[in-house]
């Protein structure tokens, strides 16, 4: 037993003074990096900066166009009735444009069913507890959310405006795929995708539904289409007017 324990403390000698010791890789640099490899993670830091700002720039740009967009369709004047304050307007008139376009909408339709829905308030709640301005029901939400790879959190998150055009515009295009038209994603939009079902499978029924809620989107829809168009007619002709005066 001593004979083992004299091993071992020739053994710690021997490796404190380095004779026999293993080799011990010595840390090169501020962080134990060779020279050039932190070079390298320094430029890398740099061009990722210098993408964000990019990418920050080229959104800024983008919501520049959408926004123009929404001023012409008179969707920036129709969400001054949510009373938000006026860069949060301008989000929101951005946001639907850019989320209708994502999912193949005409942003006006979006627009009409906010105001059937919500009539523009950013905190109505339903009678069953759909939220928000195109009123998406929390277990709807949490699952739009999870389908397009995040997490909703919190069910009060639905009064983010933002996140509430998100969702509930790919609920209404996810419907009208469903659905095959307006009018019967409508119906499920209102009455839920089960129930929407049974409605449509009964022409009674169906006559009957159509004249409510749909029909009552729809109108508005048709209204705002309208005033896009008479805007649109009077654009055209201001240069005309310039050039005779």
């Amino acid at each position: 037993m001593r004979g083992w324990t004299a091993a071992v403390a020739v053994a710690m000698v021997l490796v404190g003074t380095g004779a026999g010791a293993f080799p011990v890789q010595v840390p090169v640099g501020a962080q134990g990096e060779a020279p050039d490899v932190a070079a390298l993670r320094a430029q890398l830091a740099e061009k990722d900066a210098q993408l964000k700002q990019a990418l920050a720039k080229l959104q800024m740009y983008e919501d520049e166009a959408d926004f123009l967009r929404a001023e012409q369709m008179g969707i920036a004047e129709a969400v001054r009735a949510s009373g938000l304050p006026e860069r949060q307007q301008r989000r929101l008139a951005v946001a639907i444009v850019r989320e209708a376009e994502r999912n193949n909408l005409d942003p006006l339709l979006v627009v009409a069913l906010i105001r059937c829905e919500s009539s523009f308030n950013n905190y109505a709640v339903s009678g069953v507890g759909a939220m928000g301005l195109m009123q998406v029901m929390p277990d709807t939400g949490k699952y739009l959310a999870d389908k397009a790879g995040y997490k909703l959190g919190r069910h009060t998150n639905l009064f983010d405006f933002e996140t509430n055009v998100n969702l509930g515009t790919a609920y209404l295009a996810d419907l009208i795929s469903r659905f095959g038209s307006v009018e019967g994603a409508l119906v499920a939009y209102n009455a839920g995708p089960g129930l929407a079902k049974r409605i449509l499978a009964k022409k009674e029924n169906r006559v009957k539904f159509m004249a409510g809620y749909p029909a009552k989107v729809v109108k508005e829809f048709r209204k705002l289409k309208a005033q896009q168009e008479r805007a649109v007619s009077l654009r055209a002709e201001q240069p005309t007017v310039g050039r005779k005066g």
